[in-house]
């Protein structure tokens, strides 16, 4: 049941409050007809034994809940919170807020920012994932031990005046088992269609003393690969969706001959070997759908260890230490075959520098020319088509709009994507000590260490290498004669190989299979010249927290009618690192120009000063760390049994630039009527910058720039300012039979908000009117400075790279409603039936304008109801929430479970809105689908019954009726921070105790 429990008399809204102990007890008693919920303090004070925590609105979720709703992994069930918005955990390589962090998951409370929520183990904190969100600072959810979690509290207030820095938007705090004593072990398997099922397996042993006792837990979970092909929706024709992964630089590519510069040909293997043949403006190109070669799931093994031991070292002194450790190995991810050809090659590589040359040697351009007599050329300038005999490239030809790899995939990886690698390693040992002295004073002390190592691999092409192997001097091995300086070989000859880029080359379409009748096995590409210039790149990045705390808690000699004011006080130290390590060929310092590597230069500007790959960036290493020093306090006031109030204030210093914050907060509760109480609490909150952001250093994104995708890099900022927030929260609860209810006004007042500076302000006001109209460069120089360009500004398919800060953000007002209601009814059919629901409704979501280089880019805007893609903003639904009907009768329980998430608009123009684009009737296409991304509605069924022998199952289909995740203008055709991917879903779970 989602058993709405009010602590102490009505003190507390928690939801779904069915804790371990308890379901251990219907294990042995299942014809119980409730559980009983012992006391919990619940998130949120670190005064004991009181229950002004009541004014705070927590959520708790135990292990029995999860049961009930069929056990859902961590990223499911904080992906179906009501009050969380954005959250990372599946595949969604296209948004640079998730790019790298496959395997890893978050939670976002009110959509905030993950970074924004506080995640707990047990009360203390974790290192955050070097990796997430390009390094802003979130906790990785995947690495907390499922199996010895006993249950979740959510906090949605502000929290800074009790936990310090992250606790902006609430937090999260997992709490293991307690009381365990036995071994239970457990086995579960999901159905996933067009996959092999994800499936795990976990033991927990508990064993209870008379002074103390001992907990340990391991889990193992299997995901498998879930590839896009296997779904039909997410592979939709260009003309429906360009957006939906296709892109104009291919392979087969676009080819100007060096007789006739302004004219062009689409290599005319396009079309049979499955993609479109379109145009970019005027240039003739082929678009290829380049999604098929990724993921909606990524293959992936998960292990977490964890053990605990409780002691009672005497009658006042408690001792307590926890070791966690958790794996995470995403071994093969998958992406396009290969990258676009951003970067150009310099003159040591290219007969024209700047440009990658098809000399009239090439075999593969010989046998086109023998292939094809007559060609069908695109004037340039005003878009004429006409024909020309194929002699017209004998002079050669300049491969442009092109990449290596494409419709074939890579022969480097057989001929598939591109393949490369995540991986995550989290270490924590936190330890405490707690007591009572003489005079009634309790004490604690503890000392908390915790690390996460991510390793990211991935592959590009090395520009001049490519060059080279366009004109036979490619390969490991191409060492003969001297043609070229710094280049030995000689064209062809020997180890020297030449590289077809003609669909000639291509055996067939690597998705679908379809055979290209044009093919000639003579002329493909060498699996070993592919490894030559198609290099791997190694990322290496490191977080490790330190932190030692202090509190002291007690009464005061002051007792009022609703009993004494208790008080806490504290300390706190935090140390933080940051480390980020690169392979030499990734490695700025190393690799710093495009002629580097084959070359040796060192020295270079604009496009060439991005390292020698075709895409992706070199990176800086980097080494930061910081100290945090606070000090904190708490008073509970009783006014009266009625009406009790709770003050808190933290002081934290961060030194430096950064400076201080202190934050108050002030907390009431009144039960005004024995079936209504009334809770409000208004403080203030704040949030330092993390380490991996205060760096010099940068990250490169992949983000779609006016429909092509580019390198975005985005720098760290060593001068970032905290931000802060006002928060308020005032709410009703309901208590009245066996009806329990509560509703709740939030709202969040930012100043200064860490951000990254919106990709898509920027490049819309440097390109008002789009990919078709003319650019501001002249009128916004500074802004035009971000950009690299291949040659001089000009229309956007000159763009190379973009660069972006973190920055202080404009400000941003968040508000809205918490709503919640259960009810239980007796005796239905022979058992109880409890209906229950919650829901969050954001009334608003508000941004200041932003600007940078003294430039509007991104005027003030509601981001409610919005896809918010490249802005500051993650997807929000005004609406999100759930109902449930859940029947139980001795040892069987059922649950229905309907989940809803409003439509949200996506705010971009539409591709083609005005017809601009003809289709092969002459007909103009207009794009409207996808403007709207339909509401969601899915609905999930799950069984747990009691067996003998202590033997638990459960079943689940999620999903129910199948239903497709509403539809967007994205990547892979849905919005991964929303929807779910899978369909239908079939879980069968197994559980004994011994």
């Amino acid at each position: 049941m989602n058993r709405t429990v009010f602590l102490r008399g009505g003190s507390s809204l928690a939801l779904a409050i069915a804790l371990t102990a308890g379901a251990a007890h219907a294990q042995t008693r299942p014809d119980a007809a409730s559980t009983q919920v012992e006391e919990v303090v619940v998130t949120g004070s670190f005064i004991r034994g009181t229950p002004e925590d009541a004014a705070l609105p927590v959520d708790v979720i135990g292990a029995e809940e999860l049961q009930k709703r069929g056990s859902p992994s961590t990223v499911e069930l904080l992906k179906a919170l009501s009050v969380s918005s954005g959250v990372l955990g599946d595949t969604n390589q296209f948004d640079s807020r998730a790019q790298g962090s496959e395997g890893s998951g978050s939670v976002n409370l009110r959509g905030l920012g993950s970074q924004r929520t506080l995640v707990l183990l047990n009360g203390r904190r974790l290192a955050i994932n070097p990796f997430g969100a390009a390094g802003a600072g979130i906790v990785d959810t995947n690495i907390i031990p499922a199996a010895a979690i006993g249950r979740l509290e959510v906090l949605k207030d502000g929290a800074a005046a009790t936990y310090g820095s992250d606790a902006i938007a609430g937090v999260v705090n997992f709490i293991t088992k307690r009381n365990v004593d036995g071994l239970e072990v457990g086995a579960d398997y999901r159905v996933i269609n067009g996959s092999d099922g994800d499936y795990g397996l976990n033991a927990t042993f508990g064993k209870i003393w008379d002074n103390g006792n001992l907990l340990v837990s391991a889990g193992w979970q299997h995901r498998s690969k879930l590839s896009v092909a296997e779904r039909n929706w997410a592979n939709t024709p260009y003309l429906n969706n360009p957006e939906a992964g296709w892109s104009a630089a291919g392979s087969p590519s676009t080819f100007i001959p060096l007789a006739s510069t302004t004219s062009g040909m689409r290599d005319p293997g396009c079309g049979g070997l499955g993609g479109f043949p379109g145009f970019s403006g005027l240039t003739p190109v082929c678009y290829w759908h380049y999604t098929p070669f990724d993921n909606l799931v990524e293959k992936s093994d998960a292990v977490q260890i964890y053990g605990e031991i409780n002691a009672n070292l005497s009658d006042k002194t408690k001792f307590h230490v926890e070791v966690l450790y958790a794996h995470t190995d995403v071994p093969d991810w998958n992406t396009s075959p290969s990258y676009a050809a951003l970067a150009v090659p310099t003159a040591e590589a290219s007969p024209i520098a700047g440009r990658y040359i098809v000399p009239a040697t090439n075999p593969g351009l010989q046998a086109f020319i023998a292939a094809n007599p007559t060609v069908q050329l695109t004037n340039l300038v005003n878009g004429t088509q006409f024909s020309a005999p194929g002699s017209i490239f004998a002079f050669g030809a300049i491969n442009a709009a092109n990449r290596p790899f494409g419709i074939g995939g890579n022969p480097a990886f057989g001929y598939g994507p591109s393949i490369g690698s995540r991986a995550f390693d989290a270490f924590r040992v936190s330890g405490d000590l707690q007591g009572e002295f003489d005079n009634g004073i309790g004490w604690e002390m503890a000392l908390t260490y915790s690390q996460e190592i991510g390793i990211r691999t991935g592959y590009d092409t090395l520009v001049n290498r490519y060059a080279l192997a366009l004109q036979g001097l490619g390969g490991p091995t191409c060492d003969s004669n001297p043609t070229l300086p710094g280049i030995q070989g000689t064209a062809g000859v020997g180890g020297c190989m030449y590289f077809n880029p003609f669909a000639s080359a291509i055996p067939s379409n690597a998705v679908t299979g379809v055979a290209n009748p044009a093919y000639n096995s003579a002329l493909a590409v060498n699996k070993d010249l592919a490894k030559w210039f198609f290099q791997k790149l190694s990322t290496k990045q490191s977080s490790r927290l330190f932190v030692g705390e202090a509190v002291l808690n007690g009464k005061t000699a002051i007792s009022l009618s609703g009993g004494d004011v208790a008080w806490a006080a504290g300390v706190q130290y935090r140390r933080t690192y940051f480390k980020a390590d690169y392979n030499d060929i990734s490695n700025a310092a190393i690799n710093p120009c495009v002629n580097t590597p084959d070359f040796g230069v060192t020295t270079c500007t604009g496009s060439q000063r991005n390292g020698p790959f075709m895409f992706l960036g070199v990176g800086n290493e980097a080494d930061n760390q910081s100290d945090v020093m606070a000090a904190f306090g708490e008073l509970s006031v009783p006014f009266t049994d009625d009406f009790q109030v709770q003050l808190a204030a933290r002081f934290e210093d961060y030194g430096g630039a950064v400076g201080d914050t202190f934050n108050p907060k002030i907390s009431a509760r009144w039960q005004a009527l024995p079936w209504l109480a009334v809770r409000g609490s208004a403080g203030s909150t704040f949030r330092g910058p993390p380490d991996p952001i205060t760096t010099t250093t940068s990250v490169t994104s992949l983000q779609s720039i006016l429909g092509t995708f580019r390198a975005v890099d985005i720098f760290g900022n060593p001068n970032l300012n905290p931000e802060k927030a006002n928060t308020y929260n005032a709410g009703l609860l309901f208590s009245h039979g066996k009806l329990k209810a509560s509703i709740d006004y939030f709202q969040f007042d930012f100043k200064n908000p860490i951000v990254t500076e919106p990709v898509a302000g920027i490049v819309n006001a440097l390109y008002p009117n789009g990919a078709a109209g003319a650019n501001n460069c002249a009128l916004y120089p500074a802004l035009a400075a971000r950009f690299t360009f291949n040659g001089v500004c000009g229309p956007p398919t000159t763009i190379a790279r973009l660069k972006t800060n973190y920055i202080n953000g404009a400000a941003v007002k968040n508000s809205g409603f918490d709503f919640a209601v259960d009810y239980e009814f007796s005796n239905v059919l022979g058992g109880d039936l409890a209906v229950g629901g919650n829901a969050t409704y954001i009334a608003e979501y508000k941004v200041g304008a932003t600007s940078v280089e003294g430039v509007v880019v991104e005027k003030a805007f509601d981001a409610v109801g919005l896809l918010n893609y490249q802005t500051t903003v993650v997807p929000i639904p005004q609406w999100k929430g759930d109902v449930h009907t859940e029947w139980s009768m001795g040892p069987h329980n059922v649950r229905l479970t309907v989940h809803y998430i409003d439509s949200y608009t996506d705010q971009r123009t539409a591709p083609f809105a005005a017809n601009a684009y003809k289709d092969t009737t002459g007909a103009g296409v207009q794009i409207t689908r996808g403007k709207k991304i339909d509401a969601q509605v899915l609905t999930d069924l799950a069984y747990r019954v009691f067996l003998p022998w202590d033997t638990t199952v459960t079943a689940a289909i999620t999903n129910l009726f199948d239903k497709d995740p509403s539809y967007a203008r994205l990547d892979l055709a849905y919005d991964p921070f929303t929807g779910d991917p899978l369909g239908r879903t079939y879980k069968v779970g197994l559980r004994k105790k011994f």
